[in-house]
């Protein structure tokens, strides 16, 4: 018997970060409470209690989360679903003044190793990455310990390189990308 995947919408994931904190319990879906975060809340009043309670019940199915009583915890898979999450929600801080270095990341993950490789890439996007090549990503900004809590949560820590350099080709095209129109200005002198 194979398994349905199971695509995870933007509703899907904020139950899992309420659940994954604490702040969901089944009574709370029955009247609106304010201990339940903001956007679930507007789902709430705008769908009704009757559709988290399919919502629930099909996370349940898919083995996401566990509907105990009153409560609702994560399963093993669901805590797995919001590491993945709260790696997706990561931010890399732009600082006021770039300082001229690039950050490259590149990988190697192995085919049997998909799913954790596609988190990868699409975390990098997330973060603002730019592909140059097929796994080999750039970022103006400070993001090495990012990279690193990202490779050890998704445990491919071992397939990931982080490097610097000072120049890249086409590395004009990257600051428009960016948005470091100042440094343009200052290759040009």
């Amino acid at each position: 018997m194979s398994a349905k995947r199971f695509k995870l919408g933007e509703t899907e994931k904020e139950i899992i970060k309420a659940v994954g904190v604490g702040a969901m319990v089944l009574v709370a879906l029955s009247s609106p409470s304010p201990k339940l975060p903001k956007a679930l809340l507007g789902i709430l009043k705008e769908r009704g209690p009757r559709y988290f309670s399919k919502l629930l019940k099909k996370m349940e199915n898919k083995n996401v989360i566990y509907l105990g009583g009153e409560k609702v915890r994560l399963t093993k898979k669901g805590k797995e679903l919001l590491k993945l999450i709260n790696l997706q929600n990561m931010e890399i801080i732009k600082p006021k003044n770039w300082d001229g270095v690039w950050r490259l990341v590149s990988y190697d993950i192995p085919d049997i190793s998909k799913k954790k490789r596609d988190w990868f890439r699409q975390t990098l996007e997330s973060l603002g990455f730019q592909k140059i090549q097929e796994s080999l990503w750039v970022h103006p900004y400070e993001c090495k310990e990012e990279i690193a809590i990202i490779a050890q949560n998704l445990g491919v820590a071992d397939s990931v390189i982080f490097m610097t350099t000072n120049h890249l080709p086409n590395q004009e095209k990257m600051m428009r990308k960016f948005g470091l129109r100042d440094w343009i200005k200052l290759l040009d002198l």
